[in-house]
């Protein structure tokens, strides 16, 4: 997979601080790990994520020239299917999660996001063709996306010619990545990966899963990684002053791991 520089600052992701939308005019609330499991099913919340940061404009062989990501969205989000109807609800479960004082309202240009102040004024909100773009690599960064890649129901079938190209790509997609999870062994981790991450370092580092529960995204993945690279580490120094010799270098726990730094494969 192709790398790509975040454009999130780490210390806003590390730290789970409010992400700055200034396109907008708003902030982005990263939710934790327990606000995501109260607001439906995992496989939902990331089936909304999956369709919000959907670089559309790159899909080889169908014609969006004249069609920005936004607009290809917009295009999904009115079918009127009763998986595009999932869909939507998905993306609000997301919206919801991530500006957690706007009511939501789908317009056919535009997402409108309706900030209730605590002085009890309407503050309006935009999210349309001008800073969708912006608004999708956000979301790719603070969700870790490039982990998990895309993650497309079967049963997607809009009804329009071009809605329909579009899915039929993400589906082939979608049977990649089915093999990709299936070896590492997680032919159903979408809908219980967050908690097996949990499961793991609460018994590896000692941790209360309580704790864990209330990280972000961002850092619970990022702490699994680097829990994975002392494992490794650890194993392989330990190897070594056994007497092995034929077992390659352990990367160093201690270096970068954010995705798009240099030692990041």
């Amino acid at each position: 997979m192709k790398k790509r520089t975040p454009i999130v600052p780490y210390i806003l992701l590390d730290t789970r601080a409010p992400i700055p939308f200034p396109e907008a005019n708003i902030t982005i609330y990263q939710p934790s790990i327990k606000e995501i499991g109260m607001s439906g099913l995992e496989s939902n919340f990331i089936i909304g994520l999956n369709a919000l940061t959907k670089n559309y404009q790159f899909e080889d062989k169908i014609d969006l020239s004249q069609m920005s990501n936004f607009d290809v969205l917009m295009t999904v989000i009115q079918e009127k299917s009763e998986t595009s109807k999932k869909v939507v609800r998905a993306i609000e479960q997301v919206l919801y999660l991530i500006f957690p004082n706007c009511n939501i309202v789908f317009t056919p240009r535009s997402i409108i996001l309706q900030e209730q102040t605590s002085e009890n004024e309407k503050i309006i909100h935009m999210i349309d063709t001008s800073n969708f773009d912006k608004f999708s690599q956000i979301i790719y960064d603070a969700f870790c996306l490039i982990e998990f890649g895309d993650n497309i129901q079967d049963d997607y079938n809009p009804s329009g010619d071009r809605a329909r190209a579009i899915i039929e790509k993400f589906k082939k997609k979608h049977e990649y990545l089915a093999e990709l999870r299936k070896e590492r062994g997680e032919d159903n981790a979408m809908d219980s990966i967050y908690c097996r991450y949990m499961d793991i370092l609460a018994v590896g580092l000692q941790k209360d899963k309580n704790t864990l529960s209330d990280y972000s995204v961002y850092q619970l993945i990022e702490e699994f990684k680097r829990f994975q690279l002392k494992e490794t580490f650890d194993y392989t120094f330990q190897a070594k002053m056994a007497g092995a010799t034929k077992i390659k270098d352990a990367k160093d726990w201690m270096g970068a791991i954010h995705f798009g730094e240099k030692n990041d494969e």
